[in-house]
């Protein structure tokens, strides 16, 4: 009769950690569907809350930056974009942050599809031989020329704010919002990086 009964009491301990580890299990998966963001604008208001790993400086707040970008072709999924801009015309800064954007592009293997880069020069300080240069030595560049002004007017009062004396990278959305930017100073592995995480934790659209 003892025998049975430890036997039931074994059982019953069984079972109660078969339950405890299906709620365990069930609560982490119901809480990662609540938790996951449905929009770009809850999702950086989670990397808000949580903090990031990124190695560039975050775009405070994020930026809308479509009306500079009102000119690219709408595809069926949109991209990231990598947006280069800034300097006076193209100096050697300005082709050496292109060329980099172009080893980055690359390195990002079969993730390179779902990423443009994008040249914003300011039509005060670049001509269109200067263009038709850039457009041969970066055939897959997007070369949009907008005025420094209208520019200015997107990145007034945040904390990408600067002069435009120099040249930069800025990491933008599929929705077209910044929201990292990067220094001529700053290691381009940083920028790569911060595109891979991105992009592993972004859906494919």
């Amino acid at each position: 009769m003892s025998d049975k009964t430890e036997i039931s009491a074994k059982q019953r301990g069984f079972q109660y950690q078969i339950w405890l580890m299906l709620l365990i299990v069930g609560g982490v998966i119901l809480a990662g569907f609540i938790m996951v963001p449905k929009t770009e604008e809850q999702r950086q208001q989670m990397i808000s809350m949580l903090g990031t790993t990124n190695i560039g400086e975050l775009v405070k707040p994020t930026l809308d930056f479509s009306p500079v970008l009102s000119e690219l072709e709408v595809t069926e999924k949109p991209k990231w974009k990598v947006v280069t801009v800034g300097g006076v015309g193209c100096d050697t800064v300005c082709e050496d942050m292109l060329v980099n954007s172009r080893q980055i592009h690359m390195l990002l293997g079969k993730s390179t599809g779902r990423v443009e880069r994008v040249y914003l020069p300011n039509t005060a300080t670049i001509d269109a031989e200067q263009i038709a240069l850039l457009k041969m030595v970066h055939p897959f560049l997007t070369i949009l020329p907008i005025n420094a002004d209208d520019f200015a007017q997107v990145v007034v009062g945040s904390s990408a704010d600067w002069d435009m004396q120099d040249t930069r990278h800025f990491v933008v959305t599929p929705d077209q919002k910044s929201i990292l930017y990067y220094t001529k100073e700053q290691d381009g592995d940083g920028l790569l990086d911060d595109l891979k995480h991105l992009l592993k934790y972004s859906p494919d659209r």
